[in-house]
């Protein structure tokens, strides 16, 4: 019995610095980054460029740009935007082709563009 007494206190602070120190806050974001597309307030630094970048710049290059439509700065993605065949290709409306030919674009980065276009381009 006096075995019992001591190792059943033992046994139990034991029991719960183990549960205390398993449990945590996992905060996904946090441990994996954000996957949230925000497209209220979207400029071209934060958000065009690098959509351009991932989405575009392989065929609209500088060197040999496809369809002799070039996107390497501002105001070449600006001057496409103005004309509407960037968000007119990236929503396949008439007369443009979608793009890019890999697929569509989300739905919130196709709102990015127009939200920039419509907030006036910000840089």
């Amino acid at each position: 019995m006096t075995k019992f007494k001591f190792w059943l206190p033992a046994i139990l602070v034991l029991g719960i610095v183990v549960v205390t120190q398993s449990c945590y806050y996992d905060n996904k974001a946090e441990n994996y980054g954000s996957s949230a597309c925000d497209s209220a307030n979207p400029t071209y630094t934060n958000n065009i460029a690098p959509l351009i970048n991932q989405n575009c710049i392989g065929c609209h290059g500088s060197s040999g740009a496809s369809a002799g439509v070039s996107l390497t700065t501002y105001d070449l993605v600006k001057a496409q935007a103005l004309k509407g065949s960037l968000s007119g290709t990236m929503k396949k409306t008439s007369p443009y082709s979608l793009m890019p030919p890999g697929g569509k674009l989300s739905d919130c980065k196709i709102g990015q563009v127009e939200n920039w276009i419509r907030n006036g381009f910000p840089q």
